[in-house]
């Protein structure tokens, strides 16, 4: 389940809580393309510190096609991580998306939401 909040005028609160649905990313769409259209570029702070993956391989297709669809209209990506994992996932995306991305742990939240609002 992905959970939205607006943080600043061009930024974006994303928190995944236990394992992304199929339909998670289609529900937040609207919202983010709003904000596109909005500001041109969004910032992003992802909570993944309680992430526990896809539910099956739909909503791993669908999470791959909203970042492909999407990334280059993020300027930057801040993600809170708290799985070793992750910090790995977060420097293979580094070569592969538009945005500047960078990963935090949890207890670095507020130093990412400074990155992200700064």
């Amino acid at each position: 389940m992905l959970k939205i909040e607006v943080i600043s005028a061009n930024a974006v609160k994303m928190t995944a809580q236990e394992k992304v649905k199929a339909d998670d990313f289609l529900q937040i769409a609207p919202q983010i393309d709003s904000l596109i259209s909005q500001h041109g570029q969004i910032r992003l702070l992802i909570d993944a510190s309680d992430f526990g993956g896809w539910e099956n391989t739909t909503a791993f297709a669908n999470h791959a096609g909203f970042i492909k669809s999407h990334q280059q209209r993020v300027e930057r990506i801040a993600v809170i991580v708290g799985h070793e994992w992750q910090h790995w996932l977060v420097g293979a995306v580094r070569m592969f998306v538009h945005p500047k991305v960078r990963a935090y742990e949890k207890s670095r939240e507020g130093e990412a939401l400074q990155w992200i609002l700064g």
